[in-house]
C-alpha cells in the first residue's frame, strides 16, 4: 500500500511540473483550434466455419464489420512552446461506447507529455510487433482477430493478441519522456519511456459513477500500473524498433461464471501482472520499397483461479513487403501468425486443468490507390481448441463441444482523412 501511494504521489508530482510550465506561460502564441480527421473502413467478408455440432460446415457471407471514427483534435501553443490540447473520438457507427476516447494533454518537446482521460495506455501506444497482413485484422490492430471469429462464449480468445487486456480506453493518466529521444544517432531515434496509472477500470462519466466509482465491480480492474519503453535506431538500410512493457493491476470483486458454457470466473485478486516484448525490423531496399519482419510475445495473468496456474501466453510473428511505402501505387504483401495458450483455471469456480489454445494465420494484399485511400484483401484461418473435452462433467454440468475452426476471406477499403 505504501509503495502504491508513493508511486501515485510521483505521478501527481510529475504532472504538476508540466502544469506549472503551463501556468508560467501567461499568453497563447497560437490560439486553440480544432481539426477534424478520422478513418472509415468497410469490408465484404466470407467464412466457412465449424463451430460446435450445430454449425458444422456453416458458410457465412456478409457486408460487415464497419469501423469508422471521427476525431476532433484540439490544439493550442503557448508562447513558451508548450502545446496544450485534447482529442475526442466519435464512433462512426452505433457502439456501446459511442465516444471511444476523450482526453486532454500537455506537451513540451524538451520535457515530455502528459495525457489525462480516456485513452489507450502507454504500452499500447508504444508497441512494436508483427507487421499487419490485413488492415484491421492484424495481431496489433485494435480489431485484432475478434471481428471474424465466431467462437463460443467460453472461448478465451478475447482481448488484443499483442496488447494487455482491459487497460485501454479507461480513465487514467499517461506520462512520456521527451519526444526528443535519448541515446539516438539522429532526431526521432533513441530511447523513450512511458508510464500509466488507471485508478478504476471505467471509461465514461456514467460508467465511473458520475464521480467516485465503485470499488466492488465484479471482474473490473483497478489500480493498474503500466510501464513501457521502446528504442528506435537505424543501421544503414535497416531500421530497428524494440519494445518492452510491464503491467500490474488488481481485480475488484469476484464475477459470476456459468458452468454450462465453459467460461472462467474472474476472482478478486491483488497483484495480477504481465509483460510483453516485441520488435519490428525494416530493410529499406531502395526506391521506397521495404521488407518488414517482426513479432511479439506476451504473458499475463488472467485472475481466473485462487491458486495454481492462470497464465495466458501469446506468440505472434509476421512478414510484409511494400513496393513503395505509402506512396500511391504501392502494393503490399504480408503474412502473419499468432498462437495463444491460456490456462483454463476453473469453470464457474470449480478448478479444472489444461490449456485453451487459439491459432491464427492470415495473408493479405494491399494497394495504395491514393493518399488516404487503401484497398485490401486477404485470406485467413483460425482454430480454437477447448481444454475441456465435450461431455466432461464439471460441477454436475456436462460440458458442450466448444472447439471451433474457420477459413475466411476479407475484401475492403479504408479511408484516412
Amino acid at each position: 500500500m505504501k509503495n502504491a501511494f508513493l508511486l501515485q504521489t510521483a505521478l501527481v508530482a510529475a504532472a504538476g511540473l508540466l502544469v506549472a510550465g503551463v501556468a508560467n506561460a501567461q499568453t497563447r502564441d497560437v490560439p486553440i483550434g480544432v481539426a477534424v480527421g478520422g478513418y472509415m473502413t468497410h469490408v465484404f467478408k466470407m467464412q466457412d466455419r465449424d463451430d460446435r455440432p450445430t454449425q458444422r460446415d456453416a458458410g457465412s457471407i456478409a457486408f460487415g464489420s464497419p469501423d469508422a471514427e471521427i476525431w476532433f483534435s484540439i490544439r493550442g501553443v503557448l508562447d513558451n512552446g508548450t502545446v496544450v490540447g485534447g482529442r475526442i473520438e466519435l464512433e462512426g457507427q452505433t457502439e456501446s461506447d459511442q465516444i471511444d476516447e476523450t482526453y486532454m494533454f500537455v506537451e513540451r518537446s524538451d520535457i515530455g507529455r502528459i495525457e489525462l482521460g480516456s485513452t489507450d495506455r502507454a504500452a499500447s501506444k508504444m508497441v512494436y510487433g508483427a507487421p499487419i497482413a490485413i488492415p484491421g485484422y492484424g495481431t496489433i490492430d485494435p480489431t485484432g482477430a475478434i471481428s471474424v471469429t465466431n467462437t463460443p462464449a467460453g472461448a478465451r480468445t478475447s482481448g488484443n493478441l499483442t496488447k494487455f487486456i482491459s487497460v485501454d480506453d479507461n480513465q487514467g493518466v499517461n506520462l512520456y519522456t521527451s519526444a526528443n529521444r535519448y541515446f539516438g544517432s539522429k532526431a526521432g531515434k533513441g530511447l523513450q519511456f512511458g508510464l500509466s496509472y488507471t485508478p478504476d477500470g471505467c471509461q465514461d462519466f456514467s460508467g465511473c459513477g458520475g464521480g467516485f466509482g465503485s470499488t466492488a465491480n465484479a471482474g473490473q480492474i483497478s489500480k493498474a500500473y503500466t510501464a513501457a519503453a521502446n528504442y528506435l535506431e537505424s543501421f544503414g538500410p535497416v531500421d530497428v524498433a524494440v519494445f518492452g512493457a510491464y503491467n500490474r493491476f488488481s481485480v475488484e470483486a469476484d464475477s459470476a461464471g456459468s458452468a454450462t458454457n465453459g467460461s472462467a470466473t474472474v476472482f478478486k485478486s491483488s497483484g495480477l501482472d504481465g509483460y510483453a516484448a516485441g520488435t519490428t525490423l525494416t530493410y529499406n531496399i531502395g526506391d521506397g520499397s521495404s521488407v518488414q519482419l517482426g513479432g511479439a510475445y506476451k504473458r499475463e495473468e488472467m485472475g481466473v483461479t485462487r491458486s495454481g496456474d492462470d497464465k495466458r501466453n501469446v506468440y505472434t510473428a509476421g512478414l510484409r513487403y511494400l513496393t513503395a511505402g505509402t506512396t500511391p501505387g504501392s502494393i503490399g504483401l504480408g503474412v502473419d501468425f499468432a498462437k495463444t495458450k491460456a490456462d483454463q483455471g476453473n469453470i464457474a469456480g470449480t478448478a479444472v486443468g489444461g490449456e485453451d489454445e487459439y491459432t491464427w494465420y492470415s495473408a493479405g494484399l494491399t494497394y495504395q490507390v491514393a493518399t488516404g485511400i487503401l484497398l485490401f484483401g486477404g485470406l485467413g484461418y483460425y482454430e480454437y481448441d477447448d481444454a475441456i473435452s465435450a461431455g466432461t462433467v464439471v460441477a454436475a454440468t456436462t460440458q458442450a463441444d466448444n472447439d471451433s475452426k474457420a477459413t475466411f476471406g476479407v475484401v475492403g477499403m479504408r479511408l484516412d482523412f
